[in-house]
């Protein structure tokens, strides 16, 4: 069977070059199976590839009359690949006049006069210097700016600077600091906290046993059958469209996912909450209109992503089995609700899945100082804070500002 597969991006040993800003290196992939069939797979590029200006995550069959794009560059001719010759003998490059040109065309051009050598180095030179500057102007104006498409028209965008993506592979140096919870006046109570919670994981790994992504799935049923009895569900329209639209681009941003199936739901109901279990997200129409833009909510979904990803869910139904088959001796010890730093955890990497996805992560540093103000927290205090489940809200407003300064190297005192 005469199949070929074809990679193609910006680097020079691609089988197909296109030499685009919006362009990964190694961008996308396409098969031809030799039966007519032309299957395209994403290489979890940065800007994305376009199916008749559908975003694709994973692979798609593409049909005779489908329009690819990688990135913001030109249309590809991905229809004539097949014919161009055999795959790494023939190398195919797209340049800025969107045309196509084979390398062995200049095998045999001849060499220029010695007395035009200095011209045409000037004149290369000049290229260099506009291609850099054209680089830089599409990379500072049309890339790092770019949204996501606006869905509800009631939930705008963001339009103020954020932080500058950071490339999927350079997100895994990412650091979590979680020191911004101290606080000189908690008498220890922080240190205490962190403690109790480090040997309740260790318990809760070595007693709980293993809990399979059919287990977490199997439990999130269960919850959406009992929110189902609880609530009313928003099933149609713009709101769930725009919520299902930002889950889909902060999915595809995760780095190693763990292989849940998310779906995202919009519930009535007048309490300010988001929650999570195996891979269903349930937002309240409160936390909706709470939020102020996109950006926001895309740090609400990306923190109850998170949940699942960082094993917090899996971690809950590890104390589950223990409790039914160990009794009440661990019940008290195991109930103690002491979750900030997870909960810090989750802001900050939804905050970063927000990021990659185009959105402004110094958003969730108003949002939880409004938060403070909505649930009416009041001020610090030591002994309270020992039996919170949550961070107090400037506390998680302060790591939300500590870790972009620090990962993104932005000061979003801006924003506020």
């Amino acid at each position: 069977m005469n199949f070929k597969t074809i990679r193609i991006g910006r680097a020079s040993d691609n089988d197909i070059v296109l030499n685009h800003a919006s362009v990964s290196r190694n961008h996308l992939e396409l098969f031809y199976d030799g039966n007519g069939n032309v299957f395209l797979t994403d290489l979890n590029s940065a800007n994305g590839t376009f199916v008749n200006g559908q975003r694709i995550n994973g692979s798609v069959q593409l049909k005779s009359n489908d329009i690819v794009k990688a990135g913001m560059s030109e249309p590809l001719r991905w229809k004539n690949f097949n014919t161009s010759g055999a795959q790494n003998e023939t190398k195919v490059t797209e340049g800025n006049s969107g045309g196509y040109a084979n390398h062995n065309d200049y095998d045999h051009e001849p060499m220029p006069k010695k007395r035009n050598v200095w011209k045409i180095v000037g004149i290369t030179l000049l290229i260099i210097f506009l291609l850099i500057g054209l680089f830089y102007i599409t990379n500072e104006y049309i890339l790092v700016d770019s949204k996501p498409d606006e869905v509800d028209p009631e939930m705008p965008n963001d339009k103020r600077d954020q932080p500058d993506k950071v490339e999927k592979d350079k997100r895994k140096s990412i650091e979590y600091d979680f020191s911004c919870l101290d606080d000189e006046n908690d008498f220890g109570t922080t240190e205490v906290i962190g403690v109790l919670e480090k040997v309740e994981t260790e318990m809760t790994d070595a007693l709980g046993g293993e809990i399979t992504i059919q287990e977490e799935a199997e439990v999130g049923d269960q919850l959406l059958s009992d929110c189902h009895e609880t609530y009313d569900f928003i099933e149609s329209g713009k709101k769930i469209e725009n919520l299902t639209s930002i889950l889909n681009l902060l999915t595809a941003q995760i780095i190693e996912p763990k292989g849940f199936n998310y779906s995202i739901y919009l519930i009535e109901s007048e309490e300010l909450n988001a929650f999570t279990a195996g891979a269903k997200i349930f937002v309240t129409t409160k936390m909706y209109s709470f939020c102020n833009s996109n950006d926001e909510l895309a740090c609400v979904i990306g923190h109850e992503i998170n949940h699942n990803e960082l094993g917090h869910i899996k971690e809950y139904l590890q104390k589950v089995k223990i409790l039914s088959e160990s009794g009440a001796a661990l019940n008290q010890i195991l109930t103690i609700p002491f979750g900030q730093k997870k909960e810090t955890h989750c802001d900050l990497t939804g905050i970063d899945l927000a990021i990659a996805a185009g959105y402004n992560g110094c958003v969730n540093i108003v949002l939880w100082e409004r938060m403070k103000k909505e649930s009416g927290e009041g001020d610090y205090n030591a002994f309270d804070n020992l039996l919170r489940s949550h961070p107090y809200s400037d506390k998680r407003a302060n790591c939300s500002h500590n870790h972009i300064l620090t990962n993104y190297g932005f000061e979003c005192d801006d924003l506020k």
